[in-house]
């Protein structure tokens, strides 16, 4: 939920994948599985203290990501309604991005950014951003890689720092990457700087999980690799 990239593939295709860096305290999150929201097929890792999570895919076209806070570093200031991971599934009560925006409560919620992948047609990509006070809704180009850095914990030099790391790797592979290249990017991209690399480390935090959503013409599947119960496998789940 702090890192993010999109690649698009094509057509509707694309691979979103989500480092989730968090503190060493907080409970192990449960590997995904298939739940039922608003009597739609949802396939997501869940966060074992609030329930909510911060990557998902809905069997009705939908892919969505959550990172930490909306422009700038924001003052937590607890207690909040409900979980920003929680309001993530609610998006499913709409199923319509606009909708979502102009009709959710987000009153006492911390801030937040969430990408949102729309690929029941066409393929779009949305940018909400509550920012404490308002929420913010971007249409961002789809047909254009982009990477996000939560800005609650990369200040704006080191965020457009990762950019060009993106940038360098997108143009080393020369003949297209694969899920896996960008899986191995969300592992090793950096200078070999813990604080700021792609796959962070700093005193009482790091990275803990890569998810990654892959959209092909066979089509959706979450890769999912815990860093904290293994290190050397990428599970697969499939919307069934």
């Amino acid at each position: 939920m702090c890192t993010v990239s999109f690649l698009p593939k094509g057509g509707n295709d694309f691979i979103l994948t989500s480092n989730r860096d968090e503190k060493e305290s907080r409970e192990i999150a449960i590997s995904p599985k298939q739940y039922i929201h608003q009597h739609l097929k949802v396939v997501y890792p869940q966060d074992a203290r609030a329930k909510g999570t911060w990557i998902a895919m809905s069997e009705n076209g939908f892919s969505i990501c959550l990172l930490n806070g909306g422009f700038m570093p924001h003052k937590s200031n607890p207690p909040y309604r409900k979980s920003r991971g929680v309001v993530l599934l609610d998006f499913f009560e709409f199923n319509n991005v606009n909708q979502f925006v102009i009709n959710y409560d987000f009153k006492k919620i911390e801030p937040f950014t969430m990408i949102i992948v729309d690929y029941k047609s066409s393929l779009k990509l949305y940018e909400v951003r509550w920012d404490g006070k308002q929420a913010h809704l971007s249409v961002i180009d789809p047909k254009v890689s982009h990477i996000w850095s939560s800005v609650t914990l990369y200040t704006p030099e080191v965020s457009r720092e990762r950019a060009v790391w993106f940038n360098e790797w997108k143009k080393s592979k020369l003949h297209g990457f694969e899920p896996e290249d960008v899986m191995e990017f969300h592992l090793t991209g950096g200078i070999g700087d813990k604080e700021t690399d792609i796959m962070m480390r700093r005193a009482g935090a790091f990275t803990v999980s890569v998810a990654q959503i892959v959209k092909a013409d066979k089509g959706v599947v979450m890769n999912y690799k815990d860093l904290i119960k293994t290190t050397n496998s990428v599970m697969s789940f499939a919307l069934t």
